[in-house]
């Protein structure tokens, strides 16, 4: 089974492919895609629908993880977050691909059993996973906190699936 975590962003928009083989998890890809030489808003959500999309088409995932927006403090982000989170959601639906959404505070959990964890507290378990091979990437890793979270999110997914 093929499972695709997304973190979603307008800015940088993540994602990490874990596939189940056996009882093993496999990071067979991971990639952060960034906007900084897109100018708009409409060029940054062109931009982030065609790289998702030709992932989509060329990963096939069975199933996709996707983090909800948090975003109480900072309206206005929570609106760029939620245009971001959109288009992983439309494109699932284009490929019929089932979706299951995590808050914020409960990947944190799942993770530190403390839903308000530093994300170098989920880093640091997720690395945890790396090091003692659970989680066996087919690549060198060049980690960034946004590949990590959708990692993450992809594991939490792996895990409810396997177990």
């Amino acid at each position: 089974m093929k499972i695709l975590g997304i973190d979603p962003g307008i800015h940088n928009l993540a994602f990490a492919l874990l596939e189940i083989k056996n009882s093993s998890y496999e990071l067979k890809d991971w990639q952060t895609f960034n906007t900084k030489n897109c100018k708009t808003t409409v060029e940054k959500l062109t931009y982030l629908f065609n790289k998702l999309k030709e992932t989509v088409e060329r990963l096939k995932p069975d199933i996709i993880g996707i983090e909800e927006i948090f975003a109480k403090t900072y309206p206005k982000a929570g609106t760029k977050l939620a245009q971001a989170q959109a288009i992983a959601l439309l494109i699932a639906g284009l490929y019929n691909i089932p979706v299951k959404t995590y808050h914020p505070l409960e990947i944190k959990k799942f993770f530190t059993q403390y839903g308000r964890a530093k994300k170098e507290e989920i880093s640091h378990i997720l690395n945890l996973f790396l090091k003692e091979k659970i989680v066996k990437p087919k690549f060198e890793l060049k980690p960034d906190s946004h590949k990590m979270d959708a990692l993450a999110i992809a594991l939490i997914l792996a895990l409810e699936l396997h177990h």
